[in-house]
């Protein structure tokens, strides 16, 4: 009897950079590695076939018309759609649609009119299509419950958070430093460099200091940079606050080596990549205490009770007087509860549930 055919959506790899592509390409080689149950089908750009090997797995070709005409899906048991804003679910209700959800931040962002209108249309659907829905913390789970009305959510359909797995960071090459290396002391921040993230409240942390910030992001708003630069003139501290687009993988290594101190004071946060990152390397991490940012960082992490000057500058200060190796070695264990074999393995665990196999 010929295996199930099941697909993992992995048409976020048009873009090898962004933060889905980061997700779907180590859970998709966790799968095909553990696999022995299904035929495994990736659905994927034109220029990435073959892209994630040629064993244990095939290829459906992503084309730019399927999100007016649903690939042909009707011989697949099972969709894993990878993305609550996936143009591609398939409609025929004799596939299984699995839906990852990795934010709902558009409802706390409050974008335009027009783009809030689009993404809660696009979830919309996806949810009401999805026959199991799982997300990568648990505050996402929380939120779709607190949204179910808005969100077209049934309590029918099963929902489960799946803690996602984070890589290890690659090692460096002997003697690498990035274009822009401090030679003193400096605190780092990684993320898109918008007002979600909050980054305008960290300038005031240099003062009285000889810190250096690096703020560093793929995406930056205009608009918001300028903010970033207003606050850091205020402060008195613009010589020393850097902002940086589109480092590479070395640099952002390098740079959670060598910083004093981690920040994220995100307002909104579907999981927190980097704070596991960091954490990996036993740094201290500074984090606001929104969203999923505690459940991210747990006990190892300190936390920003709010973001006056005072109260953060007073953190900062006692969080790095506290920061031993055993508080280090904390942050490590806590890193290594991110695991893609166990979040592979939940997800093959899932489709078994809904495929009775």
């Amino acid at each position: 009897m010929p295996l199930p055919r099941i697909i993992l959506d992995c048409e976020p790899l048009k873009d090898r950079d962004s933060g889905f592509s980061h997700f779907v390409v180590p859970l998709a080689h966790e799968l095909i590695r553990q696999n022995y149950r299904y035929r495994l089908f990736c659905y994927v750009p034109p220029a990435e076939v073959g892209g994630l090997g040629r064993r244990g797995v095939r290829y459906l070709t992503q084309r730019s018309f399927h999100k007016y005409f649903n690939p042909p899906s009707y011989t697949y048991r099972l969709w894993h759609a990878t993305s609550q804003l996936s143009w591609y679910v398939p409609t025929s209700p004799f596939t299984k649609v699995v839906l990852t959800v990795h934010d709902l931040n558009f409802l706390h962002e409050k974008p335009d009119e027009r783009t809030y209108s689009r993404q809660l249309a696009m979830v919309r659907r996806n949810i009401k299509r999805a026959d199991y829905l799982v997300t990568i913390s648990d505050y996402v789970r929380q939120d779709i419950l607190r949204h179910a009305d808005l969100l077209g959510y049934s309590p029918s359909t099963p929902l489960r958070y799946v803690r996602r797995g984070v890589e290890a960071l690659a090692p460096l090459p002997a003697g690498y430093a990035p274009a822009y290396a401090p030679r003193g002391p400096f605190l780092f921040g990684l993320g898109s460099i918008n007002s979600k993230k909050n980054w305008h409240v960290l300038p005031p942390l240099l003062q009285g200091t000889n810190y250096e910030l690096i703020i560093a992001g793929s995406f930056a708003e205009g608009d918001y940079v300028q903010t970033i630069k207003a606050a850091a003139e205020q402060a008195g501290v613009a010589d020393r606050v850097h902002i940086l687009t589109r480092i590479s993988e070395a640099d952002k290594t390098w740079y959670y080596q060598h910083c004093l101190a981690y920040l994220q004071p995100s307002l909104a946060e579907g999981f927190g990549l980097p704070v596991v990152e960091a954490m990996q390397l036993g740094k201290p991490v500074f984090l606001s205490r929104l969203t999923s940012l505690p459940e991210v960082g747990g006990a190892a992490a300190y936390y920003f009770d709010d973001f006056s000057p005072a109260t953060m500058q007073q953190t900062l200060k006692t969080g790095l007087a506290q920061h031993s190796p055993a508080r280090s070695a904390q942050a490590q264990a806590q890193a290594a509860q991110f695991s893609w074999a166990q979040a592979a393995a939940d997800y093959l665990a899932i489709y078994q549930e809904l495929l009775g196999k």
